[in-house]
């Protein structure tokens, strides 16, 4: 692991790399975000099935 910045070399690895591994779960919004995307393909997928096949 590398440390999030020069200043910080001085720390033990634990504390000095607390940050990146702490950087994704600071946003949950992204995980809804990406939930809500899914879910918006699958029904336009859907949606795009059901008019090919009134074609």
């Amino acid at each position: 692991m590398r440390c999030a910045s020069l200043h910080e070399l001085h720390r033990p690895p634990r504390e000095c790399c607390f940050r990146e591994r702490d950087a994704t779960r600071r946003n949950p919004m992204m995980d809804i975000l990406m939930l809500a995307l899914g879910f918006a393909f699958f029904a336009v997928a859907i949606g795009y099935t059901y008019a090919c096949e009134r074609l």
